[in-house]
């Protein structure tokens, strides 16, 4: 078997790593978006409960209603808190796994060259071969002399 040939074997497996590589890092940029979306929506919901607070505080409200606002309004706050560091973690996951998916990618790269360079020198080989086999056949030419 030839050099370029064992070559692209891992040059093949490597260009299956650079792709599940670049899956990961397509899910956790998703993921990442995905938080952002929720704490987005966490925002809205809570500001839209504070107006609806305001307009219910000035139309006159019980305490227990005041409390149950209250509550509510903190259980939102918890939950935006939460979600902000759940992106913290999908940022610092989507920057891994595009560290990861450069190194893979620089490694498949590497080998795509490695073996390109492999073919050429096989190449170049296999014509001189045959070079020289063209140099060492014994020239015969058919001379009429009648």
């Amino acid at each position: 078997m030839k050099k370029s040939q064992r070559f692209s074997t891992l040059a093949e497996l490597a260009k299956s790593k650079e792709q599940a590589a670049a899956i990961a890092l397509g899910t956790s940029n998703r993921v990442y978006f995905e938080n952002i979306q929720k704490l987005e929506s966490l925002k809205h919901y809570r500001e839209e409960y504070l107006k609806k607070f305001a307009e219910d505080g000035q139309q006159g409200m019980g305490v227990a209603a005041m409390q149950t606002y209250k509550n509510f309004i903190s259980g939102l706050d918890q939950a935006i808190r939460e979600q902000k560091v759940k992106i913290s973690e999908a940022e610092q996951q989507c920057q891994q796994s595009k560290k990861i998916w450069q190194h893979v990618h620089t490694k498949t790269e590497i080998m795509k060259t490695t073996v390109s360079r492999f073919v050429k020198q096989e190449r170049y080989h296999e014509d001189r071969r045959e070079q020289k086999e063209m140099d060492d056949r014994p020239r015969t030419h058919k001379t009429d002399t009648d």
